[in-house]
């Protein structure tokens, strides 16, 4: 199983295009309590991204058991009719957040796992996890 951050693509875009690193900034959305209106605001490069996962909705996917149920029977599904065709099965988990799926696509028998997660601080916990 095999975790990547897109990080490396936004690295290489700035290598080649220098003027991408003066254009690429991180924004994150709040909610105005005076005004009950949502507005965006662009973070330095100190902002801590672990405070956005507490407040993300990884966990509420995490616990969604039924949801958990239905992608496990699906993969189980699909890698099955690849593996009776005779060819290896290979899974792609774009946005794989903690690696969740990434690991039932791995124990539901995949050949190889590649799981990509853009968000840096979920890409760290998501290579954690899966070692």
């Amino acid at each position: 199983l095999q975790v990547l951050s897109c990080m490396w693509f936004l690295r290489r875009l700035v290598r080649f295009c220098p003027l991408a690193a003066a254009l690429m900034q991180v924004f994150r959305q709040t909610l105005n309590p005076t005004t009950g209106r949502t507005e965006w605001a662009a973070m330095d490069e100190n902002y801590d991204y672990n405070q956005e996962v507490a407040r993300s909705s990884y966990t509420d996917m995490l616990h969604d058991d039924e949801r958990n149920k239905k992608y496990k029977a699906g993969l189980e599904v699909a890698i099955g009719r690849v593996h009776r065709r005779g060819q290896p099965a290979h899974v792609l988990d774009i946005g794989t957040g903690s690696g969740l799926l990434s690991m039932l696509a791995a124990q539901a028998g995949a050949d190889m796992v590649t799981a990509c997660e853009c968000f840096a601080p979920m890409a760290g916990a998501a290579k954690k996890i899966v070692q």
